[in-house]
């Protein structure tokens, strides 16, 4: 009965995200940021059945969400721990509530939907594989919720920047082109203040970039441009162009293309991060990673279009574009490829 108990392991685990994001829809999570409460109270201030509230809690006091604090003298008392305000409310660095958001608009439909997505795949109309259909509105959801994989990618890559004596301490000019909230770049100016940088963004997603530089204290290093990163411009002499979360989006057509346009930006001696989701072997999915790009394949699938590319893949994008791979450094979910010209 092994296999099934690890299927019905598998099965089960929407569980915990639905307990997560129920207690965010109900503001139970905004409530505790005030001080602890029992479920009587959570069930009042949030509309709720008084039941009902308590099994919630309970829910989320068993995956560790929540403290659950017994009393001799009076009803339990649930808690939020202080490790878990910056993730589940809104406003910290790494707040997970736009992932949650992005969880409740875009994912849970979709990954409902999978079995179609399979039968049809992401094509359009021509029968060419389509780039992830992700909307600005479900992309801005997501952007503030996934800061949290930024720390270990920029330690990563800070070490491998000394493993190879790449020169760090000498004024650079770093491109990140689809930054995001910018959180990539802004940690390396934090750690190479001689460094500047410039954010690629859409119009919707900028601001985000630039008020999140100025809580950092790198604005004066950081530059947000509103460039449509396909048909304008990039400049050229770049030290550093870093793609984070940007080729799993495309097809392997538009993959090369930006390898191609990078070669144009990129100084001589310059190097490009790729830090995303990579397949270092499709036969067994041993390593986490790519055990965790596979899965995430999936889920490009399930949300309109991507993948997660083979290292190969990625050679022979390089090769075609006139670049080299130099090294790939492991992250806890992610792999860095650092590649520069041939």
């Amino acid at each position: 009965m092994h296999s099934a108990h690890r299927i019905y392991e598998h099965l089960i685990s929407l569980w915990a995200p639905g307990v997560i994001e129920a207690a965010h829809d109900l503001g139970v999570f905004a409530e505790l940021s005030s001080g602890p409460r029992t479920s009587d109270q959570l069930a009042e201030s949030c509309d709720s059945n008084q039941r009902a509230m308590r099994v919630l809690l309970d829910g989320l006091f068993a995956y560790d969400i929540l403290d659950r604090i017994p009393s001799d003298s009076g009803p339990t008392v649930y808690r939020m721990p202080d490790e878990m305000r910056e993730c589940l409310l809104p406003g910290g660095l790494f707040s997970l509530v736009g992932k949650i958001e992005y969880d409740r608009q875009l994912a849970w439909h979709s990954w409902r939907n999978l079995a179609d997505a399979v039968r049809t795949d992401n094509r359009d109309a021509s029968g060419d594989l389509q780039l992830n259909q992700i909307t600005e509105h479900n992309y801005e959801s997501l952007v503030r919720g996934i800061n949290f994989w930024a720390p270990p990618i920029v330690a990563a890559l800070a070490d491998g920047f000394e493993t190879f004596e790449w020169p760090t301490d000498r004024p650079a000019s770093v491109l990140d082109i689809g930054c995001g909230t910018g959180l990539y770049s802004q940690l390396l100016l934090e750690r190479f203040p001689k460094w500047r940088a410039t954010g690629l963004e859409a119009p919707h997603i900028a601001p985000i970039a630039e008020a999140q530089a100025q809580r950092l204290g790198v604005a004066d290093r950081f530059d947000v441009q509103v460039r449509d990163f396909w048909t304008e411009s990039w400049g050229s002499d770049h030290d550093l162009l870093i793609f984070v979360n940007i080729f799993h989006l495309q097809t392997p057509e538009s993959s090369l293309e930006l390898l191609r346009k990078s070669k144009e930006s990129l100084a001589d001696g310059g190097l490009i991060c790729i830090a995303d989701h990579m397949v270092t072997d499709e036969q067994e999915a041993k390593p986490v990673q790519d055990r965790f790009a596979m899965l995430f394949a999936a889920s490009m699938l399930a949300t309109g279009g991507g993948d997660a590319f083979l290292l190969d893949e990625y050679d022979t994008w390089l090769a075609e574009a006139g670049l080299r791979r130099v090294a790939v450094l492991d992250t806890p979910m992610h792999r860095i490829l650092l590649a520069g010209h041939a």
